[in-house]
This record gives C-alpha cells, sequence and structure tokens, in this order.
C-alpha cells in the first residue's frame, strides 16, 4: 500500500489535533438537536451560527407540509430530475420562486452549491455543445466559494465532445464592491468586443455588507453587460417583503440571472436560478451539475415552498429580525466592537487574531453560546472574527447573555 498519500495529508493532520489538544477547534459541531436552540453533548446552547435568519425551520406548518409529502413521495427520488425526479411540487415551487423574485421562470438545483457551477458552465457552451469563447466573467475578489469554483471549472477546462479545451482570460477580479475597478474590466472587455457577465453576490457571507448593486448595474447598462445575482444570504432577509437584494435597491427587473439558495432563510437545502425563460431553458439542458445530480427529497421542496408562504404572508418575522439586529448592533458598538461595513443579520466580530478568536469561541460555548471562530484560510489573516448570525427568533434575553460573555471575556484578553 502507497504511504505518500499519508504523508502529503499529515501535516493538516497533526495541525487539528495540535488545536483540539490546546481546546481550540471549533468545528463539526455534533449536533443533537438543532435550531435557534441546540444541544451539543448534552449541553444546550443558544445558536448565533446559523443562516436561519428567520427562524421557519421549525414552524409547525413547515413540519406539517414536510411529512405530508414524505408520506407520499417517500425519502428520495433515487434520481435525477432530467430522468426521473421532477415532480409536480417542484415544478410548483419553480413558479412560486419565479413570481416571487419577478422572473419569467426558475429552475431549482439539489443544492445551491451547484446552482453556480451549472449556471455558469451552461453559459459557456453552445446548443452543439461547442464552446463560446466571447465570453468575461467579472466577478468580486472577496466571491464565495461556489462563484470561485463555478467560473473556474467553466472556462478552466470544459470537456466537450470527448476534448478538453483551456478557456484562458475568462475571468476578471474586480476589487472588493468597488465600481471603478469594475468598469475598468469591463470596458476593456467592451473593447475587445467580449460579452460580459457582472456576477455578484447580494450580502457577502463573511462581512455582512450589500454590494453595491446601483452602481454596477449602471455599469451593465453603459456597456451592454449582464449581471448575475448570487442572492443566498439576500432572499428572505433583504427588501421591504423579503424579496432580497434586487428589492432593496428596486432593481428587480435591471437583474438578468438571480440565485440563491434554500438553506439559509428559507430553511431547506437546494439552489435556484431565476430569469428571462429562454435562459433558463438553456442552463436546464446544459447544466451538467443540475442533470447529472440526484433530485432533493420532496419533503425539502415542500418545507421550502410553505417558508416562502410564510414570508409573503407574515412580515413579522423580518420585522423582528430587524429589531434583533439594530439591538445587538446597538450595544457592540458601545461596548468597543468592530462590526465591519454588516448592514445585515451577520455580523463579523472582526477580532484579528486566530487564537483569540478561537478562545472567544470556547469561553462562549462554556456559557451557553455558540458563535463560531472564522481564521484563515476562511478569511485573509489579520481579519479573523467570530461570524455572529442573528435570527428572528433569538429573544433579548438571548442576545444579552451573548454580550455579557464577550464584554467579560473580550476585556480579560484585550480585544476591547
Amino acid at each position: 500500500m502507497s504511504t505518500w498519500l499519508v504523508k502529503k495529508c499529515k501535516p493538516m493532520s497533526g495541525y487539528v489535533d495540535q488545536l483540539k489538544t490546546r481546546g481550540l477547534y471549533s468545528y463539526f459541531t455534533e449536533l443533537e438537536k438543532t435550531g435557534t436552540y441546540i444541544t451539543v453533548k448534552g449541553k444546550d446552547l443558544v445558536n448565533f451560527s446559523s443562516n436561519d435568519y428567520l427562524g421557519l425551520t421549525h414552524d409547525p406548518r413547515v413540519l406539517e407540509a414536510a411529512k405530508a409529502a414524505f408520506d407520499i413521495y417517500g425519502s428520495g427520488l433515487c434520481g435525477s430530475r432530467y430522468v426521473v425526479g421532477t415532480t409536480v411540487e417542484v415544478i410548483k415551487l419553480e413558479e412560486k420562486i419565479a413570481a416571487w423574485k419577478g422572473q419569467e421562470s426558475c429552475l431549482v438545483f439539489t443544492t445551491g452549491y451547484q446552482t453556480l457551477l451549472g449556471t455558469v458552465s451552461a453559459l459557456l457552451v453552445k446548443i452543439d455543445d461547442t464552446l463560446e469563447e466571447n465570453i468575461v466573467f467579472a466577478i468580486d475578489k472577496l466571491s464565495h466559494a461556489c462563484i470561485l469554483d463555478g467560473c473556474a471549472l467553466a472556462v478552466g477546462s470544459h470537456m466537450t465532445r470527448g476534448k478538453t479545451k483551456m478557456m484562458e482570460g475568462q475571468i476578471r477580479y474586480f476589487r472588493h464592491n468597488d465600481p471603478t475597478s469594475l468598469e475598468a474590466i469591463v470596458e476593456s472587455s467592451a473593447k475587445k468586443g467580449k460579452n460580459v457577465m457582472i456576477i455578484v453576490e447580494g450580502v457577502y457571507s463573511m462581512d455582512g455588507d450589500i454590494c453595491n448593486l446601483p452602481a454596477f448595474v449602471e455599469i451593465a447598462e453603459k456597456y451592454d453587460a449582464c449581471v448575475a445575482v448570487d442572492d443566498a444570504h439576500g432572499t428572505g432577509v433583504l427588501g421591504k417583503t423579503g424579496k432580497g437584494t434586487a428589492e432593496h435597491f428596486g432593481l428587480q427587473e435591471e437583474i438578468d440571472l438571480l440565485m440563491g439558495t434554500f438553506s439559509k432563510a428559507l430553511g431547506g437545502v437546494g439552489g435556484f436560478v431565476a430569469g428571462q425563460r429562454d435562459v433558463i431553458s438553456h442552463i436546464k439542458h446544459k447544466a451538467r451539475s443540475f442533470m447529472f445530480s440526484a433530485a432533493s427529497p420532496v419533503s425539502n421542496v415542500t418545507a421550502v415552498s410553505k417558508i416562502i408562504d410564510i414570508i409573503q404572508t407574515e412580515p413579522e418575522h423580518l420585522q423582528h429580525l430587524r429589531e434583533n439586529e439594530k439591538y445587538f448592533k446597538t450595544a457592540l458598538k458601545s461596548e468597543g466592537f468592530n462590526y465591519g461595513d454588516s448592514a445585515t443579520p451577520i455580523v463579523p466580530i472582526i477580532i484579528g487574531d486566530s487564537e483569540k478568536t478561537m478562545h472567544l469561541s470556547q469561553k462562549l460555548m462554556e456559557n451557553g453560546v455558540l458563535m463560531l471562530p472564522m481564521v484563515y484560510p476562511a478569511v485573509a489573516q489579520g481579519e479573523e472574527r467570530l461570524r455572529c448570525t442573528i435570527s428572528a427568533k433569538h429573544t433579548k434575553e438571548d442576545l444579552d447573555r451573548a454580550m455579557s460573555v464577550l464584554v467579560a471575556e473580550g476585556k480579560k484578553i484585550g480585544v476591547i
């Protein structure tokens, strides 16, 4: 048996073991109960590390919808949607999302990650399976892994008709949320006769800041570029009624492709892309991450559908989320904590040191609060932080409890 693989991987294993020995390893937490209030190794904790922003994953109506579908469709569909996994329930969900997002059509993927992989790569393939070499993807330097990997997979090496072709120079990075940097890329690409697709996140998951969508749309209109928004963390959170970042800025009609995930405010697993009917049809028949992945269980589909219904008819959940966010940020600011440019329930408590960040996370857990650390390479060195997420289901007592530990421990280690 070969030993090179073990030798290659041993340094990472050793590093992880050291962190565990020192009590500083906070990942792969084994949950015995989930939700806003969780259980870990028999200990009850308040959860500040979930993306369940509206706290609807355990709503009785959502559970009832999931159970009803489970009884009819069973535990899984055992096939891709392309073959045997498309049900009437997923078609209804696609129609509901398209109407909700103000788009002509929608396609549901099994995961959010696959949504970006499939959508971007599909756009590089023509109907005859030859490659479209005239597209440039302009993406934010701090884009999520799904955007980076989707573009890299699409243009780095694309297999078509048994041949691999390298597609160089089709990914261009602009400075985070910087219209001037983006325009320089779009302008230079347009002068070369290239078609440009600008891909941005509505909300950036590590910093909680909102993309400068109005400026980006203006640039797109100036150079006839397209705009695609991955609204994973904006859907259900931003906008007057929770439709997302486009609604937040009043730009629903100016976006070419809207993407998102079910694993945040929508309380499930999966993803979607919505846009013009012809574009969605093309993606549906060319996105390999869609065509060759098993379909999501219908119980998951109906649960997501029910949460969208609740969002549309009960605005109090979104209102409570915003009240909690304001309350907690006001407390952080008054104590001297730095939460960057966050304008959403994603609240990065920036520490700037890996060990201090992990120490704070451990002390929080000891005091009944789960708030996980984000250190390099998840964030840049010097940008280490606790990634705190606020939920509509948190009480004022929950927020005060977290603050009291942060303040006491933060003073001890010189963070504040």
